[in-house]
């Protein structure tokens, strides 16, 4: 019994999800939730709301900017209130025309380069007690612990990319010296399975070469080459489609890549197109 009760959590996801049970059971707010942002995005991660109070769920998606989290991000409104709504920029913001919210707390999580990766954020629709706020050193505690696991979980991926290079390294094809059809299938099978765990989706870019009588492979993979170097990995997954996994690239990057190897191939005199998508939910994203 005491055994089952303090086994360590294994991963990310399990500890932001014994996190929000115990903020859910301790604090007295309804809703907890694990966000994290991307690009102009606030993703709900994972939530803990147990008598459905309020309509949300995992995967959830609202803009950044009508979050009170950005609010709190920039340092223009507090980390924890027990009265949301006397916080003039909560009070305007779009989600309390949305969602009822009395209280507030939320801090950042940040990730092993001290990035900003989401927050730890609950709400209730009952103004709290005086008592409510002498919580925030907990939670503040409870987000750091998070942004470790998350660091570590990071640290471990690329561990894992680099242990994926070496032992796919066979599944190449010869004429580019990137992963074959194969080679880059279960490349980011695995990639696929480690974005899940975190939520936090791998993007890929995909180019389309148009050949014409004139088009040199060679010349191909020489911009490939010089625009991504030896950072990435890259698949050759057809004769004229190329695809380079950027992990660390949110999908506006992406997509600024994206432009500028079509830029760079151009030069050259080869036609191209590229889209962008991740490997979490489907292709978001194209020229």
């Amino acid at each position: 019994m005491i055994r089952n009760l303090l086994a360590p959590t294994v991963n990310f996801r399990e500890a932001s999800r014994v996190v929000l049970e115990y903020l859910q059971s301790t604090t007295g707010l309804a809703l907890w939730m694990i966000t994290r942002t991307e690009d102009e995005a606030w993703i709900v991660l994972d939530r803990s709301d147990p008598n459905d109070v309020y309509p949300v769920d995992s995967g959830d998606m609202i803009q950044w900017t009508d979050s009170f989290c950005q609010h709190m991000i920039e340092g223009k409104a507090p980390q924890i209130t027990r009265h949301a709504q006397q916080i003039p920029l909560f009070a305007q913001s779009t989600i309390s025309q949305k969602l009822c919210i009395g209280a507030y707390a939320g801090v950042p999580i940040l990730d092993r380069d001290g990035e900003l990766f989401g927050t730890l954020c609950g709400i209730d629709p009952e103004i709290q007690s005086e008592q409510f706020e002498e919580h925030l050193p907990l939670i503040q505690l409870l987000a750091r612990l998070l942004g470790g696991c998350l660091s570590m979980e990071l640290q471990l991926q690329s561990l894992q990319r680099k242990s994926d290079r070496n032992s796919l390294h066979q599944m190449v094809d010869p004429t580019t010296s990137y992963f074959n059809r194969e080679g880059w299938s279960r490349l980011i099978q695995r990639e696929r399975e480690r974005a899940n765990r975190l939520g936090r989706p791998s993007n890929v870019l995909r180019i389309d070469i148009k050949f014409n009588t004139h088009t040199k492979m060679s010349d191909v993979v020489s911009a490939i080459k010089i625009e991504f170097g030896s950072d990435y990995l890259i698949g050759h997954i057809a004769t004229d489609q190329f695809e380079v996994l950027l992990e660390d690239h949110e999908m506006s990057l992406v997509i600024e890549r994206g432009r500028s190897i079509q830029d760079r191939l151009a030069a050259q005199g080869i036609a191209s197109d590229y889209n962008a998508f991740n490997l979490k939910i489907t292709e978001t994203a194209s020229t």
